[in-house]
């Protein structure tokens, strides 16, 4: 099954083409998708860095791991060409406070300065807030006229919350958001302090740029495909091919990290997707295979619980890259850690089974904050880190 419809004659020179870069090597005898290879991160940074040795680019990595960061050579254009004809949040006499954290190769923050620059709008690259620091700007951003804002769900959740802490009011009528998913409790605290915004998201990654778009008309975590792309589902990851110019990168069966599923969106429109979930979160732990997003998921149900983390930790004598000794599962929120322990050891029988024969191998903790990348601000799912010795 698959979101979106390419021909396959276009498809098959754009993927001669590519193949022509040194990409892909394409079999003489395709005759359908299948047929072509599937390219992976380490083709998308060779393409790209070949091409930007002409054109430039500005290099980027990936922005929500605590591993080592996966790079890409975007063009200066971010196709905001093709973005912009579906998907048009800015405008003249837009005056947007951007809250993503600039430098890092983080590509976030320059995106929304392009997506401005090319709106025609206003950009006020100031980067995130404490919410204990927006008091001492209120007035500043009440004379520039802000009235649109961008960020990662935690950044935006801490400027309202500060916004609202101060009792000031901005009138906001839009907000870009993307980079990682909402917490009911932050996307709660986001609207109380925004009531008449729109709210819009650009779904990609750092390797691939702009996939998948929504706005105010759509449901919140529902985005349709943008033209020219087809999407095919896979339990292992989806695996998107795009064709046609004005692109930041040439793609022929792009693995992708996340589970999409084809959905049904509240504004009608066609080519309309999910995200799931990482396609492969499943961590040893004592032998016994987990998937870390059941984990959280489960924790994430129990009444009162606003937000989940889970801390992997390794021996530094364990070389496997996803075998942890510790699951300790912190979260914030007004639950008992008995409730989410109960939760989760109830709903995943062989967790249970090792946390009964190894019960220092699973934690459960209530905690003030989590820990965020400092690199982006974003609060990670999973966070990995070696044991004390």
């Amino acid at each position: 099954m698959a979101i979106g419809h390419l021909n396959w004659d276009q498809l098959l020179c754009h993927a001669k083409s590519l193949s022509e870069h040194g990409g892909l090597s394409v079999p003489a005898n395709a005759s359908r998708i299948e047929d072509l290879p599937i390219s992976g991160p380490e083709e998308i940074l060779r393409i790209t860095k070949a091409i930007a040795k002409t054109n430039g680019a500005i290099l980027n990595s990936s922005g929500g791991t605590t591993g080592k960061p996966k790079l890409a050579y975007t063009p200066f254009h971010q196709a905001m060409e093709r973005l912009l004809q579906h998907w048009k949040p800015l405008g003249p006499g837009s005056v947007l406070l951007n809250l993503f954290n600039p430098g890092r190769l983080w590509g976030a923050h320059y995106f929304i300065q392009t997506l401005c620059e090319k709106s025609k709008a206003t950009s006020v690259p100031a980067g995130p807030f404490n919410p204990e620091e927006v008091s001492a700007w209120i007035e500043t951003f009440e004379e520039i006229g802000i009235n649109a804002l961008a960020g990662a769900p935690t950044g935006l959740a801490d400027f309202a919350q500060g916004l609202m802490d101060a009792k000031g009011k901005l009138a906001i009528n839009t907000i870009i958001w993307m980079a990682e998913p909402w917490t009911e409790s932050k996307f709660k605290a986001v609207r109380s302090a925004f009531p008449n915004a729109g709210f819009w998201c650009d779904y990609g990654s750092v390797e691939t740029n702009s996939i998948a778009v929504n706005g105010p008309e759509c449901d919140r975590d529902t985005y349709h495909l943008l033209p020219d792309q087809l999407i095919e589902l896979d339990d292992h990851g989806a695996l998107l091919t795009r064709i046609g110019d004005g692109w930041t990168v040439p793609l022929i069966r792009y693995r992708l990290g996340d589970k999409i599923e084809e959905s049904h969106c509240g504004c009608g429109r066609s080519d309309a997707l999910i995200i799931e979930g990482r396609a492969d979160d499943s961590v040893s732990l004592l032998s016994a295979l987990i998937s870390t997003g059941q984990v959280i998921r489960l924790a994430e149900q129990v009444p009162g619980v606003e937000e989940v983390q889970l801390l992997l930790t390794r021996s530094k004598k364990e070389t496997a890259i996803r075998e942890a000794s510790i699951f300790t599962i912190t979260f914030t929120g007004a639950a008992e850690p008995q409730q989410v322990s109960k939760q989760i050891l109830n709903g995943i029988h062989n967790l249970a089974s090792v946390v009964h024969q190894y019960p220092d191998s699973f934690l459960v903790k209530r905690v003030q904050k989590l820990q965020r990348v400092t690199r982006t601000n974003k609060v990670p799912a999973v966070v990995w880190r070696e044991m004390e010795t």
